[in-house]
């Protein structure tokens, strides 16, 4: 009835009161017609979306997804804290993820189960405990064996060394190069005396490796037999340093020691560890995670408060944020 009226009064010309007079439609059931149609649009759109505050602003969104196509390697955890380090966007990972998600740059996530070690095998300090263990590395025409002692607590690399053999005097030889590395009084003797973790493979249980640690005075705990989890520290890092290796070509033994030194140097300098709050090996073995996690919660707290101002539409901007680190972020 409501295109009947519109069309008859675009033919003729006449105002609406004539139009429904000569249609013989009462002005008061027209009008009531209108008004419900008018509401029947209203509850059929829907309804207004709530001011999200914290919502990531366009410029921030710009930014995640231009750093994450220049670093298509990095996943959204350890992207969303380069990020933050580098001033970049100051967001959550959660965030992050949901921002790559909605740009189809990000797989969904799934859990893996995996075995949680428990806290009395955990390491609490540097120098406390150190995983060692041998990788089998084809360079060239022969195989070496890569070995590398890394400390469990920060994660951090302290010795690597490519073998000929994974004897016991080989083996021990490279035991004590990692030993060397350790901090000394002035008696020349090591301030700190890790325990040695390792597998049973033939140059761990052999006497040579074993006179090694007692002349050092640290203690060796072999894992049990079968069972790889109780070493994961270093298993973990080896299966990292295999990924790296993919695409290189070791020709020979000198050009694969530069190159495990390469990748090494990365590792304990510039990969952010999941299981160090995403920070580097180097931060927590010799560093101060401490100050950097606290560096970061207030530029996380700073950007919410600016993100708040600009998702109001603040008039008026309010104080710069001074406020507790400990501010929830987004």
């Amino acid at each position: 009835m409501h295109a009947l009226v519109k069309q008859t009064k675009a033919r003729s010309g006449w105002p609406a009161k004539k139009t429904l007079a000569a249609l013989g439609i009462a002005r008061r059931s027209y009008y009531r017609w209108l008004r419900e149609e008018k509401w029947a649009k209203e509850l059929a759109e829907p309804p207004p979306r709530p001011v999200q505050v914290y919502e990531a602003l366009p410029e921030e969104k710009a930014a995640v997804l231009g750093y994450a196509r220049r670093h298509a390697e990095l996943r959204h955890r350890e992207l969303a804290w380069r990020m933050v380090d580098a001033d970049v966007a100051c967001l959550s990972p959660s965030t992050v993820y949901r921002i790559l998600k909605e740009a189809q740059l990000v797989c969904p996530w799934r859990r893996r189960s995996k075995r949680h070690r428990e806290e009395d095998e955990k390491a609490t300090r540097p120098d406390q405990i150190w995983a060692t263990d041998l990788m089998y590395v084809r360079v060239g025409a022969a195989t070496y064996f890569f070995v590398n002692f890394i400390d469990e607590y920060s994660r951090y690399v302290v010795h690597q060394e490519l073998l000929l053999g994974m004897d016991g005097v080989t083996v021990g030889l490279a035991a004590q190069a990692a030993i060397a590395t350790l901090p000394r009084g002035e008696d020349g003797k090591p301030l700190v005396r890790p325990m040695i973790r390792s597998d049973n493979g033939s140059g761990y249980v052999s006497k040579e490796f074993k006179v090694v640690l007692p002349e050092n005075g640290l203690d060796h705990q072999p894992i049990k037999p079968h069972c790889p989890e109780e070493n994961g520290v270093v298993e973990r890092s080896n299966r990292t340093i295999r990924e790296h290796l993919e695409g290189e070509e070791l020709r020979n033994l000198v050009q694969a020691k530069e190159v495990f030194g390469r990748i090494i140097r990365r590792y304990n300098e510039e990969r952010l560890h999941s299981a160090l709050g995403y920070l580097r090996p180097v931060d927590y073995y010799r560093g101060n995670p401490a100050a950097q996690q606290a560096a970061r919660r207030q530029k996380m707290a700073k950007a919410r408060h600016r993100r708040r101002e600009r998702n109001l539409g603040l008039q008026q901007g309010t104080l710069p944020y001074t406020g507790p680190e400990t501010v929830a972020t987004t």
